[in-house]
């Protein structure tokens, strides 16, 4: 067995050394080496920190297949789907305008030609759930948009990432999707407990809300998706079918409020954080509330200015979700829901408009 010896020493130290190159060039080399690892290392910070991002923008408590501990990267495939024969004047933006009233769209991604930088009239569009995507294929396949008939189906992988298995969905649960913004959680609870009773809802918004609604017995569940699929509700068609993936479908829990909607950008003052303090102590004791102006990166928050309460408990958090969700403050319809605290602490890391009860 050979040890470790001076001569081991000197072939690692000239392992980056190139031959026949003077010390000013080698020292070049060496230079443009150490920026390149450089720019590396950035280039993955930016990465990490992008997932991280991502990550913290899924709703709480609203994928069921990862809380079971599906492989993300079936759950990503089944909730994709191919879209052929888009009309080529359609930007990526306007086709996830299209597809959101089945659900939050994660992703657009439509191929581009190399040389005009204009989409070649195909691509994928990705949701958060499975669901999303079984509605769309279901309702817009064949369907017109922009005058030409879309053509959508499933991605390469599609079958494997089914056969690999995943958590079958229990049947007294429904996925209901393009829900009014106007409607709150427990309003489309009462809603829906018209079929039976209702033992969990979840709603989260985006352009419009999407769901999950969990009752006693499989059969109102039945009940509920037949009836209720393309039935306008606050003059929006809402989308409603039996769950594809099943997996834990627990209460969304943080100790975080964000309200939106509060006020204008332009309206924002010193006592504003105060205001909202002392109407959200109603629900337990608040440690910090946060005014955060948005940025133009800021995709997943739904107004320009937020208010965020942070609550000691998150029982405190969830009666304050329920308070402030609807209420009008200032001639304006607040909306409120619960906020990652990790995407919290990232926000308002720099943010001075901060109040402390």
């Amino acid at each position: 067995m050979s040890g470790h010896t001076a001569e081991t020493d000197e072939a690692l130290a000239s392992a980056g050394e190139i031959s026949g190159l003077t010390a000013e060039q080698q020292g070049r080399v060496d230079r443009a080496r150490a920026y390149a690892q450089e720019l590396q290392e950035t280039a993955f910070k930016e990465i990490a920190e992008a997932e991280r991002r991502r990550i913290g923008q899924l709703p709480l408590g609203m994928v069921p297949g990862l809380a079971a501990g599906m492989d993300a990267r079936d759950l990503s495939v089944m909730s994709r789907l191919y879209v052929g024969s888009v009309n080529f004047e359609l930007t990526e933006e306007l086709v996830a305008r299209a597809f959101s009233e089945f659900g939050q769209v994660r992703s657009v991604s439509m191929a581009k030609d190399a040389g005009s930088g204009r989409h070649k009239g195909f691509g994928f569009v990705e949701y958060y759930v499975p669901e999303a995507a079984m509605l769309a294929m279901e309702t817009m396949n064949g369907t017109m948009l922009g005058g030409r008939q879309l053509k959508i189906g499933r991605p390469n992988g599609y079958d494997a990432a089914v056969a690999r298995g995943f958590p079958k969905p229990p049947r007294e649960r429904i996925y209901v999707a393009n829900v009014n913004g106007d409607v709150s959680q427990d309003a489309l609870r009462e809603i829906f407990a018209a079929f039976g009773n209702v033992t969990k809802c979840l709603l989260a918004k985006d352009r419009q809300g999407w769901g999950f609604i969990e009752y006693e017995q499989a059969q109102a569940a039945e009940q509920a998706a037949a009836a209720m699929n393309g039935l306008a509700l606050a003059n929006v068609l809402l989308r409603v079918r039996a769950c594809v993936v099943g997996g834990p479908l627990g209460e969304p829990k943080s100790k975080v409020v964000v309200l939106y909607n509060v006020v204008e950008r332009s309206q924002v003052d010193d006592e504003l954080p105060s205001d909202m303090a002392e109407e959200g102590l109603k629900c337990g004791r608040i440690t910090k509330v946060v005014v955060h102006l948005a940025e133009e990166s800021d995709q997943d928050l739904q107004s320009q200015v937020c208010v965020f309460l942070l609550y000691a408990e998150e029982e405190a958090a969830d009666k304050a979700v329920r308070l402030f969700d609807g209420r009008w403050f200032g001639g304006r319809k607040i909306s409120a829901s619960l906020f990652d605290m990790d995407r919290f602490l990232f926000l308002t890391s720099t943010d001075t408009m901060v109040f402390v009860p």
